[in-house]
């Protein structure tokens, strides 16, 4: 009988230790989630925000995202330009001051600008809470190499307690037309012939080497 026992001890400490290691596991998973990655960097403004940043990816990548928002939104793919996609985490450490306590119950409250909680305690703990956010994003382009421009999303939320862990944008290129090698138009020149330097005015064809 003492053999089953401790058995049986054994197994539920086993079990208590693969929960705590599980449970670990997750937060790790968590926090490694807001770490920069070779995709989204994150960084701290001056206010104390955290920021994360990604290039803009071209279109053909991101299929299936792309026809999710389509199909949940039903606009047609030619009228979406971008489609952009975060993943946000908000946590904080709140402290309860003057809880209100009755012979079979304590009650308690919170409220700042983002967050509201109230909560009781008799046989159990019930919680309501409201998060309230406000989460901005930039499109910009920034210089890459001599001639090229890379598409940016900058991603933040205004809320102190949530930053940004995942951050996603797609250029559908539904408004962008292929760039022309050749072109025809009017054409303004001066040029140098018989001796002296003239203007000219004419129709002229043009080839694109390089644009930037």
């Amino acid at each position: 009988m003492k053999n089953v026992a401790l058995f049986v001890s054994s197994i539920l400490i086993g079990l208590l230790f693969f929960r705590t290691c599980k449970q670990q596991a997750r937060i790790a998973l968590l926090e490694l989630s807001l770490t920069d990655t070779p995709i989204v960097k994150h960084y701290q403004d001056k206010a104390g925000l955290e920021h994360a940043v990604t290039p803009v990816m071209p279109a053909g990548t991101g299929v299936s995202t792309v026809n999710s928002i389509v199909e949940k939104t039903r606009i047609p793919l030619k009228q979406i330009q971008y489609v952009t996609t975060a993943a946000t985490i908000t946590r904080d450490t709140i402290y309860i001051k003057n809880p209100i306590k009755t012979v079979d119950t304590i009650r308690f409250d919170y409220d700042d600008k983002w967050v509201s909680i109230h909560g009781s305690w008799e046989d159990s703990l019930t919680l309501s809470y409201a998060m309230r956010d406000s989460i901005w994003f930039v499109h910009y382009r920034k210089k890459k190499g001599l001639f090229r421009k890379e598409e940016m999303m900058d991603g933040f939320s205004v809320n102190p307690h949530t930053s940004i862990s995942g951050l996603s944008a797609i250029n559908t290129g539904a408004h962008q037309r292929a760039p022309l090698r050749i072109s025809i138009g009017p054409s303004l020149g001066y040029y140098y012939a018989g001796g002296r330097f003239s203007w000219s005015i004419g129709v002229g064809v043009q080839y694109n080497i390089i644009r930037f």
